[in-house]
């Protein structure tokens, strides 16, 4: 199991089935609500009672304050089919199709991504918006959200980066 920083909230979640553990991390997958206004006790409920889902597919949420909330932290998500056994899933509150990001989600995707990168020993290019996975027509994580520029920006902000070896 992983050290989770402080700077994770845990509002204890509750699951209809056990959740099994993450074993290989390989990809850090980003996502939007896709509905404005959605917070993670919403979507929560939404993938419980809409999907049937046994909770929040998400590994880990982000505020339009950039509050960072554990989802299903270091278990198998449900969030990116064919990938959920492989990576973790962070979903940005908001429809990035029609908005931005805010700077404080952005600054919060970009800390928590900088600590997987570093727990799971993985580049930049590991980090992928959910339309760039095989089979994906969604523009998620939006139209309006540069995964290049942000892939650039984590490069720019962690001097030890994997890519620059």
């Amino acid at each position: 199991m992983k050290v989770e920083p402080g700077w994770i909230k845990d509002i204890n979640l509750s699951f209809n089935e056990p959740l099994i553990a993450l074993k290989d991390v390989i990809y850090i997958i980003v996502h939007h609500t896709e509905e404005i206004g959605w917070d993670i006790n919403k979507t929560h409920r939404f993938h419980q009672d809409h999907r049937g889902w046994s909770g929040i597919g998400y590994n880990f949420f982000i505020d339009e304050n950039g509050e960072i909330i554990k989802g299903r932290g270091y278990h198998v998500g449900a969030h990116a089919y064919s990938y959920n056994e492989k990576s973790i899933g962070i979903c940005l509150a908001g429809n990035f199709d029609i908005q931005t990001s805010s700077i404080e989600q952005l600054k919060s995707l970009s800390k928590l991504c900088i600590f997987l990168l570093h727990q799971f020993n993985l580049s930049t290019t590991h980090i992928l918006g959910h339309r760039e996975l095989k089979g994906v027509t969604k523009s998620c994580p939006g139209k309006n959200f540069n995964l290049s520029q942000f892939r650039e920006s984590i490069k720019m902000q962690w001097p030890n980066c994997k890519d620059k070896e």
